[in-house]
């Protein structure tokens, strides 16, 4: 976009990153502080090792922002298929030890048949989803986040098997909750709540997830979280053990897993294959439509190129062990309100990432799992306020 004329459509390819280089790259650099914390949440809530989630997040920008056709969205792993990477991993399990490698290849698989899909221009077909069937899909997905979760900022945990019997034990969780831990997530909570209501434009510059990280981990450290030290509370004895913070196991290149295309004549296989396909394509066209929405330039996406562009990404992201890659709502928003102007962004998002992983993994293995339960619970309860 030219300074002389702030109203003309920004170019695209080449000519829009020579053109945009700078907005895109700061609007990239606050939707990578967003998604940092929400990848590593969202790989940990599907039951996924913490690097899948960052895994999908890199593939994202760095693969999706050539075929896509979005403008300004941002691509990576989405809150909508936690649920259905939880119901894989427990449907695809058979003690072998190689329960994620069976859910990398139906995630191959996923993509593509979302990528034929595309070619097929099908994409059209998203609008004639009912809008109430796509709330309730979202608000199912809200409960099953919230029933997981909540154990997690308690530094509790749950036998149960389903959603209902998971929010059961939310009583008891509470009548144990490890103090510190619990004080980590309400700290962190209110930093969610609080955060729209404050409207110091210096707060605003930094994303409201990453100022859950900036306090949480001083507390964390205040507290010896990660250490083996038991504390004393009301008569009762805690511990702070390792389990409390995020563990990535190694670096990168080594978190990189193949698939296991074993099951692949198996019903269970081929049912989780096509829950996969279905929330993230819907996930996807609704995300596109939404942002297309918030679009200052009115710019409408090619919803048959955004599938094909997300079904790639997530073939190669389920080839090296990352989770299915989507359409994203909540950092595409923030693309949008930080003045992205092309696709770039979402390259640059990726770009920040991968800095943050490379340079920063000693500062990531201290983020308290409270924290980044915290952050998944509010999402879930916006997913199924009452409001919707």
């Amino acid at each position: 976009m030219s300074i002389l004329h702030p109203h003309e459509i920004p170019e695209t390819g080449w000519k829009g990153f020579k053109q945009n280089w700078r907005n895109d790259m700061l609007a990239g650099f606050s939707v990578s502080m967003v998604a940092l914390p929400l990848s590593l949440g969202i790989a940990l809530a599907s039951g996924a090792p913490p690097m899948a989630g960052l895994i999908s997040a890199l593939v994202a920008g760095f693969v999706t922002t050539f075929f896509r056709g979005s403008h300004i969205a941002v691509n990576g792993p989405g809150n909508g298929l936690i649920a259905v990477i939880l119901l894989a991993m427990f449907s695809l399990k058979d003690g072998s030890g190689q329960v994620f490698s069976y859910v990398l290849a139906a995630i191959v698989c996923a993509g593509v048949l979302q990528v034929g899909i595309g070619l097929l221009r099908l994409g059209k077909l998203g609008e004639s989803f009912p809008s109430s069937v796509i709330h309730g899909i979202l608000a199912a997905i809200g409960l099953i986040i919230m029933g997981k979760q909540i154990h997690v900022s308690l530094g509790a945990t749950s036998e149960a098997k389903t959603t209902l019997g998971m929010l059961l034990e939310v009583p008891h969780s509470l009548m144990t909750a490890n103090p510190a831990v619990s004080l980590i997530a309400v700290v962190s909570l209110l930093i969610l709540i609080l955060y729209p209501k404050w409207k110091n434009k210096l707060i605003h510059l930094v994303p409201a997830p990453m100022w859950v990280l900036i306090v949480s981990i001083p507390l964390a450290a205040f507290f010896s979280l990660g250490t083996t030290y038991q504390y004393t509370f009301m008569g009762s004895t805690y511990e702070l053990g390792p389990q409390y913070l995020v563990q990535l196991q190694g670096s990168l290149l080594g978190s990189f897993m193949l698939p296991n295309f074993s099951k692949v004549g198996t019903w269970p296989f081929w049912s989780v294959v096509m829950s996969i396909t279905l929330i993230s394509t819907i996930e996807t066209l609704i995300s596109a439509k939404a942002i297309d929405k918030l679009d200052p330039y009115k710019r409408t996406s090619d919803p048959n190129k955004e599938l094909i562009g997300v079904g790639l990404s997530t073939v190669l992201t389920g080839l090296i062990g990352g989770l299915p890659v989507v359409t994203v709502i909540a950092r595409s928003s923030v693309n949008v309100h930080n003045h992205a102007k092309t696709r770039w962004s979402n390259f640059f998002h990726s770009a920040f990432l991968l800095l943050f992983v490379v340079f920063f993994t000693p500062i990531i293995l201290r983020v308290p799992m409270a924290s980044l339960a915290a952050i998944l619970v509010y999402t879930g309860y916006k997913l199924t306020s009452p409001k919707v």
